[in-house]
């Protein structure tokens, strides 16, 4: 009889599989038929979106628990701060999306097909994953505050990085359009929503562990 842990490697492997096509072939359309300068420029973009990292982050913790179970990498990945924490940059990455972001444009064929990927099926995925795993212990509240450091750093980037180059990956995030101040009070009231939604999935995690320890459900995320 397989145990927890296996019977969830095939779905993780194909889930992050699903991840990676989608992050590769974002970057792939990006630098299409540039020369090397231009596509070290996209390059630099292509990693200054938050979209871009989340799902780099979901594959990796996916792919992880899939491919090496028992690494010390793997134990990183399952761990349930590490889930929390990822499930939160992505969830936000499609909500974010689809509430603000898809009604500016109107992608077609194979950027149809990328920006799928990116927005909804990596959120679905992952979260999928989130909520119907079990995890084997539950992220601590006094901890919560760690899932802020990643956007943060990413909000410090993004102002440096425009500063100097002109680019932001998000209008909301245009300083050259919105300037810094109402660039900073967005930051703050995103960085709230961070926060609550952190609090909510480790409320969600705390849930699920309590249900599966009552059912006596195997423990296997």
């Amino acid at each position: 009889m397989t145990s927890g842990p296996d019977r969830i490697r095939p779905w993780r492997l194909i889930a992050a599989g699903v991840v990676w096509f989608g992050v590769v072939l974002q970057y792939a359309l990006m630098v299409a038929g540039e020369d090397a300068a231009r596509a070290a420029v996209s390059t630099v973009r292509f990693f200054s979106y938050f979209t871009i990292l989340s799902n780099i982050a979901v594959g990796l913790v996916l792919a992880l628990s899939g491919l090496a179970p028992g690494s010390r990498l793997a134990g990183w990945a399952r761990r349930a701060g590490t889930r929390v924490a990822v499930g939160v940059y992505i969830a936000v990455t499609g909500a974010i999306y689809h509430w603000l972001l898809a009604g500016l444009w109107d992608p077609k064929g194979w950027q149809w097909v990328a920006d799928t990927l990116l927005h909804t099926a990596a959120p679905l995925l992952y979260l999928a994953d989130l909520l119907a795993v079990p995890p084997r212990e539950t992220a601590r509240w006094s901890q919560a505050w760690k899932a802020l450091v990643f956007p943060a750093a990413f909000g410090v980037w993004t102002l440096l990085h425009g500063a100097v180059s002109g680019f932001y990956p998000y209008p909301f995030l245009d300083v050259a359009k919105r300037g810094y101040p109402a660039v900073l009070v967005t930051m703050v009231v995103m960085s709230a929503g961070f926060y609550a939604l952190t609090l909510l999935l480790t409320g969600l995690q705390h849930l699920q562990l309590r249900l599966a320890k009552l059912g006596a459900a195997p423990i296997s995320g």
